[in-house]
């Protein structure tokens, strides 16, 4: 079986000057520029490099590895890639050159009888809607018109700029051409006083054959095909517009107008939307200024568009896989196929290697909600704050914690950077950002990596729907807790996705639907937050956290939108402390559990090696030979958590037996000189005795008087406290501070403390700076962490 791989020439060429172009447009024009005038020495290697053993024994490579070949051997791995798929039973193939029709064209490939894979499918759908829709602006316009105008003049000089390897003047016609200029002049006439003063247009997509109605003409097609060809094979030059405005104009023509699309298709399916084009710089947010340059949107919103053509090509099965394409009938109906087979398994992981929770309130009682209301109240902002450092202290190496959006992560750091959060998260593990621009997200990585390999830990700050989020791994210490501080919605005010909705909501009332805008819209937010926390368990042996700080995870509809995978896991705590307490005990067991798992995967590696015929003993590991994400956590948590470290030896040494001091026959030692187990040793001969068992009556009269000394000199520090306390509050004070002491001794919870806390000690503090520590003496023993936390957290912030 043969097997290719096909990639862009953004991954594979090799070719320096080719890949100096800003831009992959102008990659592809200076590539067949080369490869016409046969000026490309990588290209010209191509075929006597085919015979290579690597190629040849077929090899299965990845596109890094085909690239790499073809740099250290000087042939173009772009174009290899092409020569060898022609005759592959199997292709890897982004999923975009398939959905595109252009790009499924050129690729001519038999789909008859063809089983159809696509993989982490879970932006099937958006990429469906973005292969189908084109746009174009006045610029555009601007720029074929000169291409236009530029080519006429060659045409009547021809000894400047053309020579043998460009299109031959006569393939060109200069009346045509002149003809297509006084269309486009009339197209941007039309451009300049569209919009009217107003802000953005909307209409149905036949709005587009009034405006281009004179482009469809089989003719005018022809000769912008021929001026596109000729335009960019006499442009070499990598940083120049030359061909890019008529190669603008044929992209939108062949996305308005081609044989797919029926008028009709364009009137329901899709939508002409008109704006003028934000500026690529110069402010975020609602900062962004808008340029002079209008834009034309023709937007489809049907997905099933794209794929009812894919399937109209004779593939014998279609597949989707992805960890988060739940819920499964929501897919469907958007994709518009029918799918007879549907499979949605549980994870391999137990209950032992996942901690879910939902955290909805911070140490202060502050309600965790990132709506727009609430996201930038600076209370929120520093609950928010206080929560993921008392976390952080908790879970070891890598941290991954995931923003709604890029202006939130933003907000929020500039927020946490003037009140001092941004440097107490850093002093406990380093902060990495998650970068916009796609170069400089490998050196962040490779900074992160190196962190939590070497360092004390890294905290990895990235947003939903991010590079980060859709597809980098983070398995084991890269990525022991996910945190999502938000509902990652898509923006509500943004032109595309409101038109998504009233387009859902029309078909609903057409009948030719069955989901709703506002359905689609919670989706879509679900989708990207189970992408992000799909990046904490990456295998059968990882273990690791999932904490949703916002309490709209909390709802049920929100429980039932997550992963099902996650949902047997899932739990919301109303009481922070409690929270608190679960994950720091999940992480110091789980980490026991861990080192049982790696010595259950060495006994049944030993069972195979030995079933093949191997006879050699696995390796024995030293202490400081293991994994240091099992041993790692123990050794801090133990000594954070315990009144002890915890020992060693009391680990089980299988997966069958329990972590404790309990009986276990798993040390028994073997004779030196053989294999069989040395017996227990027996007494023979000797008569049992009988032992009677009675109780120690001194014992108790021990104890007793031990707990009355124990209580008298809790008394005694209780009014001591009482006494210092009466000395500097006011009447009002005292009387706010017994009031929730008697209810602190009715409810027994700690919360009712926190006020008298907050409003009454912590006042005082400066005056008696130990008043909040020896407020202990008042708390009872389940609560000695709640309080621990509330003087470590709570009152270091205020």
């Amino acid at each position: 079986m043969r097997v290719s791989i096909l990639g862009s020439r953004d991954q594979l060429c090799v070719n320096p000057a080719v890949m100096e172009a800003p831009s992959s447009r102008e990659k592809l024009h200076m590539c067949q520029a080369r490869v016409k005038s046969k000026t490309c020495t990588f290209h010209q290697n191509v075929e006597k490099s085919k015979e290579r053993p690597e190629l040849r024994d077929n090899e299965i490579m990845d596109i890094e590895d085909l690239h790499k070949l073809g740099k250290k051997h000087n042939f173009c791995p772009y174009y290899m890639s092409r020569e060898l798929y022609q005759s592959a039973d199997v292709i890897f193939l982004p999923y975009n050159y398939l959905l595109d029709h252009k790009i499924r064209a050129s690729l001519d490939i038999d789909f008859n009888g063809a089983v159809i894979i696509f993989d982490e499918a879970h932006n099937v759908q958006k990429l469906c809607e973005e292969t189908a829709s084109v746009n174009i602006s006045g610029q555009d316009i601007a720029l074929a018109v000169k291409d236009i105008e530029e080519a006429v003049e060659e045409l009547k000089n021809p000894n400047v700029g053309f020579d043998e390897a460009d299109v031959a003047p006569k393939d060109l016609n200069e009346s045509e051409l002149l003809i297509i200029k006084d269309l486009l002049l009339d197209v941007e006439k039309q451009f300049t006083g569209i919009l009217a003063g107003k802000t953005s247009l909307t209409h149905p997509g036949s709005f587009v054959h009034g405006m281009f109605q004179n482009f469809r003409n089989p003719g005018i097609v022809k000769a912008l095909e021929l001026l596109v060809e000729y335009t960019n094979s006499s442009n070499t030059a990598a940083f120049s517009a030359k061909g890019r405005g008529v190669t603008r104009l044929l992209e939108f023509i062949n996305g308005a107008f081609n044989e797919h699309i029926r008028p009709e298709d364009l009137h329901e399916l899709y939508k002409v939307h008109i704006c003028k084009e934000e500026k690529k710089e110069g402010g975020k947010g609602f900062l962004k200024g808008k340029s002079d340059n209008t834009i034309l949107h023709l937007w489809c919103f049907s997905p099933g568009f794209s794929m009812q053509r894919l399937a109209r090509l004779g593939a014998r099965s279609i597949i989707l896989t992805s960890g988060t394409l739940s819920p499964l009938q929501a897919t469907a109906e958007e994709i518009g196929l029918p799918f007879p087979v549907q499979l949605e398994n549980q994870h391999i992981v137990t209950a032992s290697q996942v901690w879910c929770g939902v955290l909805g309130t911070g140490p202060d009682g502050t309600s965790l909600n990132s709506s727009f209301k609430s996201r930038s109240d600076p209370k929120y902002l520093a609950a928010l704050g206080q929560v993921i450092i008392m976390i952080l202290k908790i879970v070891p190496k890598g941290v991954l914690i995931f923003f709604p959006s890029y202006g939130l992560l933003n907000s929020t750091r500039e927020f946490w950077q003037n009140s001092g959060i941004w440097s107490r998260i850093d002093n406990i593990k380093r902060i990495l950002v998650e970068p916009q621009r796609k170069d400089a997200l490998s050196t962040a990585m490779k900074e992160y990596y190196e962190e939590v390999k070497t360092g004390r830990g890294g905290c990895f700050m990235a947003v939903c729907r991010g590079k980060v989020a859709e597809g980098l791994d983070f398995a084991d210490d890269n990525g022991r807790a996910v945190l999502v501080t938000g509902l990652p919605y898509p923006p509500y005010k943004d032109a595309r996705v409101e038109l998504k909705r009233q387009f859902l909501d029309d078909q609903i009332r057409g009948k030719k639907g069955s989901m709703t805008g506002h359905k689609w819209y919670q989706l879509e937010a679900f989708r990207a937050t189970n992408q992000a926390i799909g990046r904490v368990i990456r295998h059968s042996r990882d273990h690791g956290a999932v904490i949703f700080l916002d309490t709209r995870f909390g709802d049920h509809q929100a429980k039932v939108s997550l992963s099902r995978w996650l949902q047997p896991f899932f739990q919301k705590y109303t009481n922070i402390g409690v929270a608190i307490k679960g994950l720091a005990n999940f992480f110091k067991v789980d980490s026991s559990i861990g080192v049982l798992r790696q010595s259950a995967v060495s006994k049944q590696t030993a069972m195979i090696e030995a079933s093949r015929g191997i006879k050699r003993p696995m390796p024995q590991q030293d202490d400081g030979d293991k994994p240091q994400q099992d041993d790692q956590p123990a050794l801090d948590l133990a000594e954070r958590y315990q009144d002890r470290p915890q020992v060693k030896a009391e680990v089980a040494q299988d997966i069958y037996s329990t972590s404790s001091s309990h009986i276990t026959f798993n040390n028994i030692t073997r004779k030196e000189g053989g294999g069989q187990l040395m017996a227990a040793p027996m007494m023979v001969g000797q008569k049992r005795k009988k032992i009677k068992l009675t109780s120690n009556k001194s014992l108790p009269e021990k104890q007793e008087a031990g707990n009355d000394e124990s209580e008298a000199g809790t008394r005694n520090m209780a009014m001591e406290y009482v006494a210092r306390l009466k000395k500097m509050l006011g009447a009002e004070e005292m009387k706010q501070f017994k009031t929730a002491m008697q209810q602190y001794k009715i409810k027994k919870q700690f919360d009712v403390l926190v006020p008298v806390l907050k409003n009454v000690i912590l006042v005082h503090q400066s005056s008696d700076e130990n008043l909040v520590r020896d407020f202990k003496v008042f708390i009872k023993r389940d609560h000695l962490s709640d309080f621990d936390l509330f003087c470590n957290v709570t009152a270091a912030s205020l």
